[in-house]
């Protein structure tokens, strides 16, 4: 969708809007001044948007584009043809997606981590779940079987709880962190405050969790609840945060404001980041990212800063997010939008919703802030979701747009803190013009709030599990049961009349940083649609709580080579340093038209 002026109008709608806005009221969180056209009505939080919760009821006229709660409308072409050329595109049968109930996850799905192509590893804290160990004893973890939805009682020694995780570069998942130990006549745990756990993935149903508590090499420097974890370029794990003890906001007596690495030299000792106090008290599960020139992105609370582990110190303060919080226990979403060679890699952060305050009744933020960590001076460019969110999933699809999912409207995370749970998924487009990057999607009947996860699986789907507002399993006397329901979304993108592409060569198993290979693809059929290929590498995570630990996306350089039939051959370049992508499994799509192929596994680096 292209929207076209003419130079004189836009300038002359510019005299206009400055004669006019110069003695309107300011809408609150944009420097003073009134709403612009493109983002017309100051939403009823202080924020410029144009969907209809920004220009609805407590949208503050005064404050608003031309003094009116009207929102801008856009100039369309057909959906069915594409921006560029009016060539015909692809439309999907279902344009805003389905859900399906397709299985049970037989724990509380609190953490959960795709380990294979097949396989997905789901955990849960020490409680009465229905799956049950070969004692008769409950079990806190599960390994899901992604093709016959069917799942594996895994045995693990600790406590899980608000834990945290992340992969190492030949594909191995380290756990780390938890809580206190719990010893009843139908579970039991050993503390899990320290302790690291290891999975070393298989597809034979051979592999189990490896783990020993007793040893200090398989324990952390300290005490690590709601800890988390990030793959650096090196390949060892930057673990950061977490508070010393189980409690619902983090105080100055329990913060433990440090990182470490794994692994570590058996001398390493934490260090201090004066950041992680700044952040307080709403500063667990911190959101960590890798930059271009191989410092870290630390969001926290509102508060971010780019921070270097060689030298151990914070190299710059970034503009708070205005709003509210945006980290636990008034959770927001966070993401890494996808990376892209023709924009020199730059890296841009979206933040989404939150909550007001520590209150049951506190309203969930609307609000989403994007910034470009690429640009000269990073400013925070401020934007309105349709709906408020509190505690939702950022999940980034096959074709590079971020689906957000799960949460509610009402309250905080924590145990009987939330209500009024978000069914209605909505879509960002990160390409889109600001004010209309955002579409709602097919709704869910699960309700899915504290403790519900979801992550982008092989076939372009979405896995969606978990939610589990009760401190302990409960069906009956309570408003939201805990839930075992696994949904699988399938996005629009896989229900058009365009044949599914694939990717038909073989991808080896391993591959190096920039290292150049030839991919036969088939995209099926010319006839009715003109090839137009694009390949998305991705790495998925570990998933907890609204944080996808190291997940992270990039468009990959590719040239046609040659073609036969249906039958094309590109050459495609691997990432050119671990900085943009750190080493570990990752997933490679290739789309034709928006449409994916099913994904192949290989470990980079």
């Amino acid at each position: 969708m292209v929207f076209i002026r003419k130079l004189g109008l836009v300038l002359a709608a510019s005299l206009i809007t400055l004669s006019f806005t110069a003695d309107a009221a300011a809408c609150k969180y944009n420097d003073g001044l009134a709403c612009p056209e493109l983002t017309p009505c100051c939403s009823p939080h202080g924020h410029c948007g144009n969907s209809r919760l920004a220009c609805g009821n407590g949208c503050d006229a005064t404050a608003s584009f031309n003094g009116v709660c009207q929102p801008f409308v856009f100039s369309t072409t057909p959906p069915s043809l594409a921006a560029a050329g009016g060539k015909a595109k692809p439309m999907p049968t279902q344009p805003k997606g389905s859900f399906k109930v397709v299985g049970l996850t037989g724990v509380a799905a609190q953490h959960i981590a795709l380990v294979t192509p097949k396989k997905m590893l789901i955990i849960d804290k020490a409680e009465n779940n229905p799956a049950k160990l070969p004692s008769g004893k409950a079990a806190h973890a599960v390994e899901y079987d992604i093709e016959t939805n069917e799942y594996r009682v895994l045995d693990v020694a600790t406590n899980t709880f608000c834990s945290g995780g992340g992969f190492l570069p030949n594909g191995t998942l380290i756990s780390g962190g938890g809580a206190e130990a719990r010893m009843t006549h139908t579970f039991t745990a050993d503390k899990g405050f320290q302790s690291l756990r290891m999975w070393q993935p298989c597809e034979d149903n051979s592999c189990e969790w490896i783990e020993n508590p007793a040893d200090p090499a398989w324990q952390m420097t300290g005490n690590r609840w709601y800890v988390s974890f990030t793959t650096l370029p090196s390949g060892d794990l930057f673990v950061l945060g977490g508070s010393n003890e189980s409690l619902a906001i983090n105080r100055l007596a329990t913060n433990n404001p440090t990182w470490e690495l794994y692994p570590k030299a058996a001398d390493f000792q934490a260090v201090h980041m004066p950041f992680m106090v700044d952040a307080m008290p709403n500063n667990l599960y911190p959101n960590v990212y890798t930059l271009p020139d191989g410092n870290l992105y630390i969001f926290a609370n509102q508060k971010s800063c780019i921070y270097s582990v060689e030298r151990r110190e914070e190299i710059k303060r970034l503009p708070d997010l205005p709003g509210g919080p945006r980290s636990y226990p008034l959770t927001g979403s966070h993401v890494l939008l996808p990376l892209d060679p023709a924009k020199n890699y730059a890296h841009e952060i979206l933040v989404c919703g939150g909550s007001e305050t520590m209150s049951t009744q506190s309203k969930a933020l609307s609000s989403c802030g994007r910034i470009n960590l690429h640009a000269a001076d990073p400013q925070w460019e401020l934007d309105e979701m349709p709906t408020p969110r509190l505690m939702s999933d950022a999940v980034i699809l096959a074709d590079g747009k971020v689906l957000l999912l799960n949460g509610a409207q009402l309250g905080y995370a924590g145990f009987l803190r939330a209500s009024n749970p978000i069914y209605t998924p909505v879509l960002y487009d990160p390409d889109a013009p600001l004010g209309q990057r955002f579409t709602e999607w097919t709704p869910s009947n699960i309700a899915r709030m504290y403790h519900s996860v979801a992550t982008l699986l092989p076939d372009g789907t979405v896995f969606v599990a978990g939610s589990n507002q009760n401190s302990e399993v409960r069906f009956e006397d309570v408003p939201f049961p805990t839930e075992y329901r696994v949904e699988i979304f399938t996005p629009p993108y896989l229900t058009t009349d365009l044949e599914r592409p694939e990717i038909v060569s073989a991808i080896p198993e391993k591959l190096a940083y920039d290292q150049k290979l030839d991919i036969v693809i088939d995209v099926k059929a010319t006839d009715k649609y003109e090839p137009d290929v694009t390949f998305m590498l991705g790495h998925r995570g570990f998933v907890t709580h609204s944080t996808h630990m190291s997940q992270r996306v990039t468009k990959l350089v590719s040239t046609k080579t040659s073609e036969d039939g249906t039958k094309i051959t590109y050459s495609v370049a691997m990432p050119p340093n671990a900085n943009l992508m750190p080493p570990g499994p990752h997933y490679i799509h290739m789309l034709n038209n928006g449409v994916p192929s099913k994904a192949i596994h290989f470990i980079l680096g």
